[in-house]
C-alpha cells in the first residue's frame, strides 16, 4: 500500500534517485519487454559502472578460467535483472554522497553501507542464504530511507539526531513517523518499489530493520534478512572509532559471537573471514571512492572486546580514575542517590578559581573551569554542565553577558547559573536577575552559605531530571501506542493468510480510484478472478492445502502486475486486481497473463503436486457505468460467464453485455 507521505515526498524533488545512466536504464526497464542488449548498450556508456559490474561478475564466479570483459559476459553470468539492478543501486551511490544534513555523517553513511554490502555478499556466499549479488545490492540500499530522509528533510532530521534514539530502531520508528508521516523503513520500501526492484529486497531490509531488535542477532543464516543484519554488525565494527561507545563495543562482541556460533566456526576462522570483509571493503572503496579503512584487523578488535568485558580498558570519553568515586566493598550494596550535578567554575581570578575547586571536589561534584565567559560559552555548547558558577566581572565576555547569552539557546535555558559578584546593591542584583541569573552570592563567600545556596540549585537540577524522565517515559509510550496503532490499522486492511490487502482495502481504493476517474477521465478498470474448483480442492487435500493454494495464486497474481496494478483478496478463493490508467482491453491482456502465470505455477504439496487455474471477468469504465459498484458487479458477472463456458479463460464484461443483448 503506496504511503500518502511518500508522494508528498516525490513531489518535494528531493528524494535520492539514480544518476545518469541509472535513469536511462530506469526508463529502458520499465517493462518486462526490455532488452539485455539495449542495457548493455547503456551500462556500456558509463566506464566506471561497466568496471564495477565487471568486478563484481568476476567476483562472483572466481573459479572460472576465464574472467567477463564485456557487460553483455557480465549479464549472462548475473542476470539482467540482477545488472540491472547493481547499475541502478551503482548510480545512486554516484549522485548521492553529500547533503545538508549538518548531524548526518554522509561519507561514513556510504563507508558502512559499502561494508555492509560486501559483508552480505560473503555471508550469502558462505551460507548459500539469497543470491550473493542481490545480498550486496540490499546491503548496499539498507538504510536508504535514512539518507532520503535527510536530503528532504535536513534540518528536522538532524534535530533526531540529539534524541539518542538514532539505534533504538523501534522508538526512531515512531519518532520518524510521528514527524515525517512516514518512518525510513517504509520509505525504503516505497522507493524499492519506485525503482522497480524485487518486493523481497523491501521484506528482506524490514526484517533486518523492524522484525528483529539490535542484539537479537540470528543464531542461523537462513534467509536474507539474516544475511543484513549479521552483515551490518561486521560493518559496524569496520566503521567503528576509538570514540565508540563501550557498550556498542560490547553489543558488537556479542554479535560477533553469535555470527561465530551461525557459521560454525571457531575464532581464527571467525577473523579470516571477517579480514576478507575488510579487504573486500578497501577495494571496493578504492572503486567507488569511499572512505575507508586498512588499519581494522578483527584479532585487535576481538582482544578490544575482551580488555572492555573485563573493564579492564575504560570506556571513551568517561571521567579521569582520579576523580570517579571510590567503588564500594561487595558486601555494601550500592547507594541508588542522584549522580552529582557537574559543574562549570568560571572565573579570571587563579585563587578565586583554585578555592572553588577545593571546597567542591571534596564535595564530590563534577568539575570543568573557564577563564572567561567566551571560553565558558564554548564548554557549554560542548559539553552541557548542569550549573554554572561565574564570576561577574571577566574580560572578553563578563558573568552578565555569558548569561544573557546562554538564556537565548535552549542547552542554555536548562543551566542554573549562580552569580558571584562584589556588587551587593539592590539595583545590581535586580540586574543580575532581569539578565537570567537564578542566584546571587556575594564575595568574597562563606563556604557554608555557598555549598547551601549550590545544594538548592542541585535539587532544582534532580527534579528537571525527573521530569524529563518523565516526559521521556511518556513519549516513549506515546510512541509504542502510535506504532501499535498503525499496525493495528495495517492489520485491519490487510488479508492475514495471503497478506495482500483485504476487502475492506480493496472498497476504499476503488471508491478513491473511481472519484478519481470520473474526476479526470481516465480510465480504470477491475479483474475479478476466481480459482476454479477450489472447493474440491479443500474437500479432497484439506484445508491446509487450500491454504498453500490461495497463498502461492496471491503471489503468482502480485508477480505478473505492473506497477499502477494491486491486487486484493476479496475472501474465498475470491481476488480483485484494480488497474489505474487502464482500459478495458489493456484489462483483458492483463488478466491473460495472470491467468496463463497461475496456470503454469505448479503448487508443489505433498499429494497435490499440479497447478491450478482461474477464471476471470474483466470490467472496464462504459459510459452507462453508475458507480463503482456497478464496475464491481459487471466484473463480477464477467466471472460467472467465464465459468460457464468452461472456466480457465477470461471474459469480457462489455463483450459479455453485447451477447446478452443480441
Amino acid at each position: 500500500m503506496r504511503n500518502e507521505s511518500f508522494e508528498g515526498l516525490i513531489l518535494s524533488g528531493k528524494l535520492p534517485s539514480p544518476a545518469g545512466i541509472g535513469m536511462k536504464i530506469l526508463e529502458l526497464t520499465r517493462s518486462d519487454d526490455f532488452s539485455s542488449e539495449e542495457m548493455g548498450m547503456t551500462i556500456k556508456a558509463d566506464s566506471a559502472l561497466t568496471g564495477r559490474i565487471l568486478k563484481l561478475a568476476n567476483s562472483a564466479a572466481k573459479a572460472r578460467a576465464q574472467p567477463a570483459t564485456t557487460v553483455s559476459e557480465a549479464i549472462m553470468r548475473l542476470g539482467s535483472r540482477t545488472v540491472r539492478d547493481l547499475a541502478l543501486a551503482f548510480s545512486l551511490v554516484s549522485k548521492s554522497r553529500k547533503g545538508t544534513c549538518p548531524s548526518f555523517d554522509f561519507d561514513r553513511y556510504w563507508s558502512k553501507s559499502l561494508g555492509r554490502a560486501v559483508s552480505a555478499r560473503n555471508l550469502s556466499l558462505r551460507t548459500h542464504a539469497g543470491v550473493p549479488e542481490e545480498a550486496y545490492i540490499c546491503g548496499l540500499m539498507a538504510e536508504i530511507g535514512r539518507l532520503s530522509l535527510a536530503f528532504v528533510h535536513p534540518d528536522e532530521y538532524a534535530e533526531l539526531f540529539d534524541t539518542g534514539l538514532m539505534h533504538d530502531v523501534e522508538e526512531l520508528l515512531a519518532l520518524e513517523t510521528e514527524r515525517f508521516g512516514i518512518h525510513h523503513v517504509e520509505l525504503a520500501g516505497c522507493l524499492m518499489s519506485e525503482w522497480g526492484l524485487p518486493d523481497t529486497f523491501a521484506d528482506s531490509m524490514k526484517n533486518y530493520s523492524v522484525d528483529r531488535q539490535v542484539g537479537d542477532e540470528p543464531a542461523a543464516i537462513t534467509d536474507l534478512g539474516d544475511v543484513l543484519r549479521a552483515a551490518d554488525a561486521l560493518a559496524s565494527v569496520m566503521v567503528a572509532s576509538a570514540s565508540t561507545p563501550r557498550k556498542s563495543w560490547l553489543r558488537y562482541g556479542a554479535a560477533l559471537a553469535q555470527l561465530r556460533k551461525a557459521l560454525d566456526v571457531n575464532e581464527e576462522e571467525l577473523v579470516r573471514f571477517c579480514d576478507s570483509c575488510v579487504g573486500e571493503w578497501v577495494s571496493w572503496g578504492e572503486e567507488m571512492d569511499i572512505p575507508t579503512s586498512k588499519d581494522v584487523r578483527f584479532a585487535k578488535v576481538l582482544e578490544r572486546i575482551a580488555r572492555l568485558e573485563s573493564d579492564a580498558e575504560p570506556d571513551p570519553g568517561s571521567a579521569p580514575a582520579a576523580q570517579a568515586p571510590a567503588a564500594a566493598t561487595p558486601s555494601e550494596p550500592r547507594p541508588e542517590a542522584p549522580p552529582r550535578v557537574r559543574l562549570l567554575i568560571v572565573d579570571d581570578d587563579r585563587t578565586q578559581r583554585r578555592a572553588l575547586l577545593g571546597l567542591l571536589r571534596r564535595e564530590g561534584f563534577r568539575l570543568e573551569t573557564a577563564t572567561n565567559g567566551r571560553e565558558a560559552l564554548e564548554l557549554i555548547l560542548t559539553q552541557a554542565p548542569d550549573m554554572v558558577i561565574s564570576d561577574w566581572e571577566m574580560p572578553v565576555l563578563d558573568g552578565l553577558e555569558l548569561c544573557r547569552s546562554l538564556r537565548k539557546i535552549e542547552i542554555g535555558r536548562r543551566v542554573f547559573f549562580l552569580m558571584l559578584t562584589e556588587r551587593g546593591t539592590e539595583e545590581a542584583i535586580v540586574r543580575a536577575f532581569d539578565a537570567g541569573v537564578d542566584d546571587v552570592i556575594a564575595k568574597p563567600f562563606v563556604p557554608r552559605l555557598l555549598l547551601a545556596r549550590i545544594k538548592g540549585g542541585e535539587r532544582l537540577v534532580n527534579l528537571q531530571r525527573q521530569v524529563d524522565e518523565d516526559k521521556e517515559v511518556m513519549r516513549k509510550q506515546l510512541g509504542q501506542l502510535a506504532m501499535m496503532t498503525r499496525r493495528l490499522r495495517s492489520a485491519s486492511l490487510t488479508d492475514p493468510l495471503t497478506e495482500l490487502p483485504n476487502r475492506r482495502y480493496a472498497m476504499r481504493r476503488l471508491e478513491s480510484e473511481w472519484a478519481s476517474a470520473t474526476r479526470t477521465g481516465k480510465s480504470l478498470c477491475l479483474i475479478m478472478a476466481d480459482i476454479d474448483h477450489f472447493k474440491a480442492v479443500n474437500d479432497d487435500h484439506g484445508h491446509d492445502v487450500g491454504d498453500i493454494v490461495l497463498k502461492e495464486v496471491a503471489q503468482v497474481m502480485s508477480a505478473s502486475l505492473g506497477r499502477c496494478d494491486e491486487v486484493c483478496r476479496l475472501g474465498g478463493e475470491e481476488f480483485l486486481v484494480i488497474c489505474r490508467n487502464t482500459s478495458e482491453e489493456d484489462g483483458r491482456l492483463v488478466a491473460e497473463r495472470i491467468r496463463a502465470a497461475v496456470e503454469k505455477h505448479v503448487v508443489d504439496v505433498p499429494g497435490f503436486e499440479r497447478s491450478v487455474t482461474l477464471s476471470l471477468g474483466v470490467a472496464g469504465i462504459q459510459p452507462s457505468t453508475t458507480g463503482f459498484e456497478a464496475l464491481l458487479k459487471a466484473a463480477d458477472e464477467a466471472v460467472y460467464e467465464a465459468k460457464e463456458a468452461g472456466r480457465n479463460r477470461v471474459r469480457v464484461a462489455a463483450q459479455t453485455e453485447r451477447r446478452k443483448s443480441a
